[in-house]
């Protein structure tokens, strides 16, 4: 826009008094000296005698005023430059109207100063009007008019006003597509900043669908590995992410990865990055298996790459970590998790999002092996963390409560379980096991005398057969606990006993379901004869004596 005022009315063009003219000349030509103060002096004291001679709306007059606001600018001082101008538009403003051309090069000069001042709310306020008074004298689609909304809306979200610049954005784009084609410069930046507004006005879902279009249109005039289009897909993951849209954010993912191939090596640390965001967006969207062979074929790689503790290493060490939980292998996260977490914790710090969450999985993944007692300790420094930054209804909190008041021996333990229940099975499924645990806790402490309350425990035991395996800690437990209930002492401790036996002789010693079995016999051995303290050996296990 400043270039419409320089074009107008800089250029001298006579009075008709050839000295007064060269006077004229050789101020304006000290405009641009190194001593602005004398410049502006001298070029006010011409304006005022060129009032006197040809008027205030005199095209020199104007061309006078503008350079001595132009030297105020350049003093530091836009402010003041604005002023001027601004009381030159008034002076204008009887004789010429609003849509003369020099008034509209005045408006854009005050819009353009305004916003060197950073005067957010002037600054949007002049953009607006001239926007206005550009569509009246040159039409809607005059590349004046569409330069000048689009400052308008650029201003407008400096105020503060996100809403309204997203939507003078969507505005200005549909104008623009129609006047400059769908392959414009600028349809493409409004595009951008349509997505920049979007997103800051809390909308990431529209943000979303406009990252769909910009990307197209930039790998359609740009090429797939120009940067722009590379921003645009970065952009494209981001709103798809913080829209709910895990999926569409994990093909943004895999979208960026083709287009980085060419532009960047493969160990380099933002491929590397991608391809642990295509792995945990597919994660998220519940695309588990290809998930895990994207962790199989990336932590080779890491390794190759980048330090055994670098973010971007430990961050996939903890998303295939996580992803293991999620497929029901909670043994293997557990190592996992013991290997990660500490490293985890040096580079995020303790109150990380990543950490809370990688110490609720190790929680987890501790009950489902019986180890119980670490369990505990961990979940008891982990709860009130997890209540200061998820809040007490989060299913973590929850479990790991519950982990605190079972520990306890607090029977509101029971009401957590069953509060936790049916979240869980959404996020786990029926049959993952954990999900299994929080049912079986649940259950446990019916009133068993009643027929239809032992046929669902024992559907349930069923369910943990099929689900884990005979032989998986989890359902050795849950055998147990079908003995002791349903049978008298002494006929429970010698069926604990065979259980025992049978562990050992087919899983080893050190199996989780050995140990689970263990735990069992010598737990009943103690209620039933007071040998609590004896652990048996494999000969050692038999009937109470």
């Amino acid at each position: 826009m400043r270039g419409v005022v320089l074009d107008d009315l800089r250029r001298p063009t006579g009075t008709g008094d050839p000295a007064f003219d060269r006077r004229l000349r050789r101020a304006v030509e000290r405009a641009g000296s190194d001593d602005p103060e004398r410049a502006v002096r001298d070029l006010r004291d011409l304006h005022r005698e060129l009032v006197d001679r040809v008027g205030a709306d005199h095209p020199e007059a104007l061309s006078v005023r503008v350079h001595a606001a132009l030297c105020v600018e350049r003093q530091d001082d836009p402010v003041g430059a604005a002023v001027d101008l601004t009381g030159a538009l008034g002076e204008l403003s009887a004789s010429a109207g609003p849509l003369h051309p020099h008034m509209l090069a005045l408006q854009a000069e005050i819009a353009r100063l305004w916003g060197e001042s950073d005067l957010v709310d002037l600054a949007a306020d002049a953009h607006g009007r001239l926007a206005d008074l550009l569509e009246q004298a040159r039409g809607a689609d005059d590349p004046g008019t569409l330069a000048a909304r689009e400052r308008y809306a650029w201003w407008t979200g400096k105020t503060g006003r996100p809403d309204l610049a997203a939507q003078t954005y969507a505005d200005l784009l549909d104008r623009q597509r129609r006047a400059l084609g769908p392959n414009h410069p600028d349809v493409m930046e409004s595009r951008t900043e349509l997505v920049r507004w979007y997103s800051a006005a809390g909308d990431p879902e529209r943000a979303a669908r406009v990252c769909v279009d910009e990307v197209a249109a930039r790998e359609r005039v740009q090429g797939l590995d120009h940067p722009d289009t590379l921003a645009a897909l970065v952009r494209s993951v981001r709103s798809h992410a913080e829209a709910g849209d895990p999926a569409g954010a994990a093909r943004a993912c895999a979208h960026l990865l083709r287009a980085g191939r060419s532009a960047r090596p493969p160990g380099d640390r933002e491929v590397l990055n991608t391809r642990r965001l295509l792995a945990h967006y597919r994660t998220e969207a519940g695309d588990l298996l290809r998930a895990e062979d994207d962790y199989e074929r990336l932590l080779p790689d890491l390794a190759r790459s980048l330090p055994g503790d670098h973010r971007v290493t430990v961050l996939t060490r903890f998303g295939r970590a996580r992803l293991l939980f999620l497929l029901g292998e909670t043994d293997r996260t557990r190592s996992e998790l013991l290997r990660t977490l500490p490293d985890l914790r040096r580079v995020l710090g303790e109150e990380h999002d990543d950490v809370l969450e990688a110490g609720f999985l190790l929680v987890a993944s501790r009950v489902t092996a019986g180890e119980l007692e670490e369990a505990l300790v961990e979940s008891e420094e982990l709860l009130p963390r997890l209540r200061r930054h998820r809040g007490d209804d989060h299913h973590s909190t929850l479990f790991t409560r519950a982990q605190v008041l079972e520990g306890r021996g607090d029977p509101a333990a029971l009401d957590v379980y069953r509060e936790l229940c049916g979240t869980w099975e959404r996020i786990l499924g029926p049959t993952h096991p954990n999900t299994l645990v929080v049912r079986l806790r649940s259950a446990a402490d019916a009133d068993l005398s009643e027929e239809f309350e032992w046929r669902a425990l024992t559907g349930l035991f069923a369910e943990f057969d099929e689900a884990l395996g005979p032989t998986h800690g989890l359902t050795v437990m849950f055998r147990a606990l079908l003995i002791t209930l349903r049978e008298d002492e002494s006929t429970a401790l010698t069926e604990l006993g065979e259980l025992y036996r049978g562990c050992v002789e087919t899983l080893g010693d050190d199996a989780p379901g050995t140990r689970a079995a263990l735990e069992a016999y010598t737990e009943w051995l103690g209620l039933v004869a007071g040998r609590e303290g004896d652990a048996p050996g494999r000969g050692d296990v038999g009937p109470a004596v």
